[in-house]
């Protein structure tokens, strides 16, 4: 966990410089990321209590290990990950300053053929009568951050397997890295949600009513989205901002959580398939993403991860019989 620590710390300095390089506000900017970092480690620890007696457990499972190691490596876990969603934040929300969103028209396209016609946001409000915003909210949010901001911190607290240990962070941080600043940069686009805004179009006018009679635009989710988009029209990039479509970073961290849960024990297959369905229905219900952001997002992890499992394991298994 000390390179991921130091790993960190070289992209949050890599990311401060190129704020400075691109942003006219860039200090500001910053200013609101340690603010964030802050409230993120806070979030933290007022959230661990709802995992508290499954870590607990875990760790009594291990009792027999070198606590002093794994305190340690915990430590650059946690501070690592601070540091990288950090850095992380600061490099998404330059992307509009390195290339202006372009890509929608075509995702849009593209999503509609895929769909045989029909814009993939209309299936999941068929069923709006048995989605709440409260569920969502819960699902989108509360139930993805805590995994997805900090999975190197349960890897450090929790498991002993140091080849899965290390292939998980890797995971993890090519996930953040690769899809929510690489592969967002190549194709910046907004989403559905905010592409009449974008375009001066109508094209998505029935997902706005769409989300206003479910609930959504009343709710924190839909103060949320007024507020990322008012953000970026007038270049704020201020705290908690930053807008981007493909491909959908929600949905790559849910296929590794997926993907951990289902190495760590083969019971834990269905609730994380289960998570991941439930995390790309969302991203697709409220507009935040055309359903290919989702798609490609599975599709480039979990390639990703066969990749590394093909590498680890021994010249003998490949070997003809």
């Amino acid at each position: 966990m000390k390179n991921f620590f130091l790993f960190s710390f070289g992209y949050a300095v890599f990311s401060v410089i190129l704020a400075h390089l691109t942003r006219e506000n860039a200090t500001i900017a910053l200013n609101f990321e340690v603010y964030k970092l802050l409230a993120r480690a806070l979030r933290f620890f007022i959230n661990m209590k709802f995992v508290g007696i499954v870590l607990l457990i875990l760790l009594y499972l291990n009792r027999h290990h070198d606590w002093r190691l794994k305190a340690a490596n915990t430590a650059y876990a946690f501070f690592g990950c601070l540091l990288f969603c950090a850095a992380f934040s600061i490099t998404k929300t330059t992307i509009p300053f390195l290339v202006p969103f372009y890509a929608d028209a075509l995702l849009a396209d593209i999503d509609k053929a895929l769909h045989f016609g029909v814009d993939p946001w209309m299936f999941t409000h068929r069923i709006s009568d048995h989605v709440t915003p409260a569920l969502v909210e819960t699902i989108y949010i509360k139930l993805w951050a805590l995994p997805s901001f900090f999975l190197p911190v349960f890897i450090a607290l929790t498991d002993n397997d140091k080849a899965r240990s290390n292939r998980f962070v890797v995971l993890y941080c090519t996930c953040w890295i690769l899809l929510g600043n690489v592969l967002a940069l190549a194709l910046s686009s907004v989403g559905p949600v905010y592409y009449d805004f974008l375009l001066e179009d109508n094209r998505f006018a029935d997902l706005r009513r769409a989300l206003e009679t479910s609930g959504i635009t009343d709710s924190v989710l839909g103060q949320v989205q007024a507020y990322l988009w008012h953000d970026y029209a007038n270049q704020a990039q201020a705290f908690a901002s930053g807008i981007s479509a493909f491909p959908s970073l929600h949905v790559g961290m849910a296929v590794v959580i997926a993907l951990y849960m289902t190495e760590r024990s083969s019971y834990l297959l269905v609730p994380g398939l289960a998570f991941l369905g439930a995390v790309l229905f969302c991203s697709v219900y409220l507009g935040y993403h055309y359903a290919i952001d989702g798609y490609a997002s599975i599709g480039i992890v979990v390639a990703i991860w066969a990749l590394q499992k093909r590498r680890a394991m021994p010249v003998a298994e490949f070997a003809p019989a």
